[in-house]
């Protein structure tokens, strides 16, 4: 029997419920980082941006058409303002599929990042929860696009639009910017918290397997 497709209310309660786990995981401390879910082929959810994200209510979140970000429905606190992710959001759901996204300022996205060095990429390998990502194995070698910062969020869409068109990230679900954090998406909000996790796992693992050498 197919799954039942969620509720508005039901969607807007879960992406609450996301963003205080996701804040108790130090992913969106200091009013940082961002999520999204669509709630049909049209329409997506998206989170405010300058709170505390894991004080963000089910009422808080607006209402954003998917193809060009055009907000459709506002909070009724008038306070609130729109993610300034909203535009990379829309560009993920639009290019990638993407059903939910999720931006995290974690630490250990930050350390990845540095790993790169010079290159536009970190590789995981040699890692049992690479098979937690959509589409891949124990024994993949996985590359992950990584992109330089910007003062502002939108102004990352042009590397990420080449990143996620190059043919070597096809299978990434995730995408590094570097000094800043990472963006994470999956079909629904449920891919997206187990990709956002075992990201992370990996996060951690690579760097702390650079700190023994």
């Amino acid at each position: 029997m197919p799954t039942p497709r969620a509720t508005e209310a039901t969607t807007r309660a879960l992406i609450s419920e996301m963003l205080s786990l996701f804040y108790e995981k130090g992913w969106v401390a200091g009013t940082g980082g961002g999520i999204c879910a669509g709630l049909d082929a049209d329409r997506f959810l998206m989170a405010p941006t300058g709170v505390h994200k894991e004080r963000v209510q089910p009422s808080d979140l607006f209402i954003v058409d998917r193809r060009g970000g055009e907000i459709l429905r506002t909070p009724k606190n008038k306070t609130l303002r729109l993610s300034e992710c909203s535009t990379i959001f829309c560009l993920l759901i639009n290019q990638r599929g993407a059903g939910s996204v999720m931006h995290s300022h974690g630490l250990s996205s930050v350390l990845a990042g540095d790993l790169a060095g010079k290159s536009d990429r970190v590789v995981f390998h040699g890692l049992e929860m690479l098979k937690g990502i959509r589409g891949l194995s124990n024994i993949d070698r996985h590359a992950v696009p990584v992109i330089q910062n910007t003062p502002r969020e939108p102004e990352l869409v042009g590397q990420i639009k080449t990143a996620i068109e190059h043919p070597d990230f096809a299978k990434a679900h995730c995408i590094l910017v570097k000094d800043h954090g990472a963006y994470i998406w999956g079909a629904d909000l449920w891919e997206t918290k187990r990709h956002a996790e075992v990201y992370h796992f990996l996060f951690e693992a690579m760097v702390a397997r650079a700190d023994r050498r």
